[in-house]
């Protein structure tokens, strides 16, 4: 949904509408292919606090315009991708299944390219300081919600320790011009 939003926001400009198009129908491929993982799996114990908190977390990331919104998006999905560097390393129970590894092997590829594009659209419009600050705050709220189900992580062979550590860190260069 936040990519419609955003190729809605910048419909008039002929590189960035067609690209977060791109992204937005990427992103509803994503929700399918997991929703199929899912279908293989215990059903899981729903949390009202983890609900509320994912929920709070994701109204917060349009906060301030698109440029801000494109910044918390590049830290976002380049967390996504340290947290999908962890599971599918060689030797973990994810990488060991081949189906699974392979859904996550072609997200983390997709997120990667997502943070190019979110990047360099966040660079052309907002400031440099504003962008890394709204992208901090975004990987620290994400942290937050992580730790919640370290527990799931660790039974994944993924040290929540480490993981909150790297999710928190902003990448060096990320929102540099």
């Amino acid at each position: 949904m936040a990519f419609d939003g955003l190729a809605t926001c910048h419909a008039g400009d002929d590189r960035a509408a067609p690209a977060l198009r791109a992204i937005a129908e990427e992103e509803r491929l994503h929700d399918m292919l997991i929703r199929h993982l899912e279908r293989g799996l215990p059903e899981a114990r729903q949390d009202a606090f983890q609900i509320e908190a994912a929920r709070r977390f994701h109204i917060g990331l349009v906060r301030g315009g698109t440029a801000l919104h494109l910044a918390r998006i590049a830290a976002l999905d380049a967390a996504v991708c340290t947290m999908f560097g962890r599971l599918l390393r060689t030797g973990g129970p994810i990488a060991a299944d081949p189906q699974v590894a392979s859904v996550l092997r072609r997200i983390h590829r997709d997120e990667a390219r997502h943070v190019r594009v979110a990047r360099r659209l966040a660079l052309e419009t907002g400031s440099a300081r504003a962008l890394r600050n709204a992208a901090a705050a975004a990987r620290d709220g994400l942290a937050d919600i992580l730790l919640l189900a370290r527990d799931a992580f660790a039974d994944m062979q993924v040290d929540p320790v480490s993981l909150d550590r790297d999710i928190r860190r902003l990448p060096d260069g990320l929102l540099v011009a």
